[in-house]
């Protein structure tokens, strides 16, 4: 099977991305993701950098490397979620709140993987159907990057609609959680939506836990 790097470096020369800042993304640390408890991987939108920027960067290592974890509250929220799949059995795990738990979200992000449906000439706006647009033309790219990653949940930041088309039979196990063979799909919200990290948190659980992921957790 192709390598994911051999993937990137194909998918970056398609007419559409070349000569274009491309992000390259995927799982963030591959040490911490073979040691995961759970395969998480958040589907977003696009990545962006400065508005004249003519050259892409690797999102994977500025988390990894620069920041060494999550920073601005986008990364937080998503550092929170993974730490939800991560840290939850049978009951799901409270919301982190003290030093200890915001080092093992950190810690969560780290040991997941994140991609972008457009990854090239992002915007700090997304346009719906730009979006979709990338979701139609790199479609196969993108649903054999997930399954090179192989992760067991990929968390949809409001990406879902667009890319739903490209497994027709997944079927529905709650409102908003899709499964298809044994990976589930969670229409969540984006994690730079401005709702309070506890809603967020809590509301990504109520998904997990009705739509039978959490059956998955008790047996971890």
């Amino acid at each position: 099977m192709e390598s994911h790097e051999q993937l990137l470096s194909r998918w970056c020369e398609l007419s559409h991305h070349r000569n274009k800042p491309f992000i390259k993304d995927g799982i963030i640390d591959i040490h911490r993701w073979e040691h995961a408890p759970r395969k998480v991987l958040l589907l977003l939108k696009e990545a962006y950098g400065e508005e004249d920027a003519t050259e892409g960067y690797d999102l994977r290592k500025v988390i990894r490397d620069e920041w060494n974890g999550p920073k601005y509250k986008i990364w937080w929220t998503a550092a929170y979620w993974c730490y939800a799949i991560h840290h939850s059995k049978s009951t799901f795990s409270k919301f982190p709140s003290d030093d200890e738990a915001y080092a093992l979200a950190s810690e969560s992000l780290l040991s997941s993987a994140t991609i972008n449906v457009k990854k090239s000439n992002g915007k700090s706006i997304s346009d719906s159907d730009e979006i979709t647009q990338h979701a139609m033309r790199d479609g196969d790219l993108i649903r054999l990057q997930i399954e090179l990653i192989n992760p067991e949940i990929v968390i949809c930041g409001n990406t879902w609609g667009a890319v739903q088309h490209l497994w027709p039979d997944a079927v529905p196990t709650y409102d908003l959680v899709w499964k298809h063979d044994s990976r589930y799909f969670i229409d969540f919200w984006h994690p730079a939506n401005q709702f309070p990290n506890a809603l967020n948190y809590y509301a990504l659980g109520c998904l997990l836990q009705n739509g039978g992921y959490s059956k998955f957790c008790e047996r971890g």
